[in-house]
């Protein structure tokens, strides 16, 4: 059943099972829409600026995104069996307060893809207009375009799950259309053995790309694919079905994309400001397929983080709705857009948040992914709605809400990774014990992973948990 065009006005309590008409494929088309935009293509161009060519950048984001694949897409069972956000079925493993943990780590990794979205959207618009012009780029021009673009994304946000399950599956075609035509239209300047110069050497530029172009893609999703498939019925779709789904929609949904930003970038030798290299480089006939991918490509790709941090905000804040955290989440991401590009540079920034939150983010991860299997697969919807309702108590409070064990895993794995973490912001100390290596990302899954198993999940052993045939049914509040 197709969901109704209206504004929603859910947050993160329990789906009941009448909204839960959604099917794998909308969640597909879902992960697919909104990545084919132009800020997908960002994270391929990252690498170029690294100094690799076109088969190391092939190489590094395929593996990439299939080594994040295997932790993100299971990820989206916790959604699905608990019916509600990633960040509070994790309460179950974190505590019911704990689970903050994630919700922080969630709205700090929307808000950075989201800015990135709105920065693309609105640089698209502004060198696209000023080639056709013949005039140089004015900041007053880039601080419309970018506000336009912000109250765009702020509307689709604030629509909620149909709207944006109805653009994504729209926006599918034209948006292929548009990489395709694109390729057609750089062919000429490629060369697939030119790298730029400069950047790191060899084995560090390629792990570091592995993460940027590759990794932090599926990672991003890990506390964002439950908003969608918390709209999805265990009594209709089975859990294969939803874990297959997520995948397919991640994978070409992410590496098209990165492809494609890679491809133009190298055909553009596009080293420095790559919207500008791009645009200057166009056909003419390519212009105006350029200008849509700015405005509707970057709807997608900024609507989702941004709707994942209105959720986040309310769930934070449960008196405060989900539309009015998507509305304040919209004018905080625009601040930051300003304040980003006025202080430092825009391939420093994005590589720089970009390693620090997937080696932040892979810990919870996998503490979360650990104890969705150590409990069954099965969740007490109505105890992980606790702190929602201003409430304690229930199996999953553990210590005032709080479980120390995942916290502890948790803070072990992120500090052992960002010991090992480089970035042109940030180097970790350990990071010239591992050879000049950035492993950070798997550092912190391996202590995140030995720590919570040595400490014990928590978990009350041998105590059952409500099926959620029944419990998934329970009455939510909507807000």
């Amino acid at each position: 059943m197709a969901q109704r065009m209206e504004i929603e006005q859910h947050g993160v309590s329990a789906m009941p099972e009448h909204r839960r008409t959604a099917r794998p494929v909308t969640v597909m088309w879902v992960l697919v829409g909104s990545n084919l935009s132009l800020s997908a293509t960002v994270f391929g161009w990252l690498p170029v600026t690294y100094g690799l060519s076109w088969w190391q950048i092939v190489a590094a984001a395929t593996a990439g995104t299939a080594l994040g694949l295997l932790l993100a897409a299971p990820l989206a069972l916790l959604g699905f069996r608990a019916g509600t956000s990633n960040t509070v079925a994790a309460g179950a493993h974190f505590g019911v307060r704990g689970r903050l943990v994630g919700s922080l780590i969630g709205l700090l990794l929307s808000l950075g893809y989201t800015a990135v979205a709105i920065w693309t959207g609105g640089e698209a618009v502004v060198v696209v207009l000023a080639r056709v012009s013949g005039t140089a780029p004015g900041e007053a021009a880039r601080a419309a375009a970018y506000a336009g673009i912000a109250v765009l994304v702020a509307a689709l946000a604030v629509g909620g799950f149909g709207l944006i399950s109805r653009i994504s599956a729209v926006l599918v075609g034209p948006m292929a259309l548009v990489l395709g035509a694109g390729v057609v239209a750089y062919a000429p300047g490629f060369d697939p053995s030119w790298s730029a110069p400069g950047g790191p050497d060899g084995a560090p530029a390629w792990i570091l790309a592995l993460v940027t172009a590759g990794i932090s893609g599926p990672v991003a999703y890990a506390t964002i694919i439950g908003d969608y498939t918390r709209y999805l019925s265990p009594r209709r779709h089975s859990a294969a079905g939803v874990v297959w789904s997520s995948a397919a929609g991640l994978f070409g949904g992410l590496l098209a994309p990165t492809l494609f930003g890679a491809f133009v970038a190298i055909s553009t030798r596009a080293e420095g400001s790559y919207l500008e290299s791009v645009a200057r480089a166009a056909p003419a006939w390519y212009l105006p397929l350029l200008l849509f991918a700015g405005v509707a490509g970057c709807l997608g790709a900024a609507g989702v983080p941004l709707y994942n941090m209105g959720l986040e905000l309310h769930g934070l804040f449960p008196r405060t709705s989900r539309t009015a955290g998507a509305a304040a989440a919209a004018a905080i991401t625009l601040g930051l857009v300003f304040l980003g590009r006025s202080t430092v540079g825009v391939e420093q920034a994005v590589t720089g948040f970009v390693v620090v939150l997937t080696v932040v983010a892979t810990p919870w991860a996998v503490i979360a992914l650990i104890g969705h299997v150590r409990c069954g697969r099965v969740y007490d919807v109505r105890d992980l709605q606790v702190h929602n309702k201003s409430l304690s108590g229930g199996r999953y409070w553990y210590a005032g809400g709080w479980n120390l064990r995942a916290c502890a895993a948790w803070l072990a794995g992120a500090a052992a990774g960002l010991l090992d973490a480089d970035s042109p912001l940030y180097t970790g100390p350990l990071v010239a014990l591992t050879g000049g290596l950035d492993v950070g990302y798997l550092l912190s899954a391996l202590v995140s992973a030995c720590v919570y198993l040595l400490l014990g999940t928590g978990h009350v052993a041998g105590e059952p948990i409500p099926d959620w045939r029944q419990t998934y049914l329970w009455p939510a509040v909507t807000r």
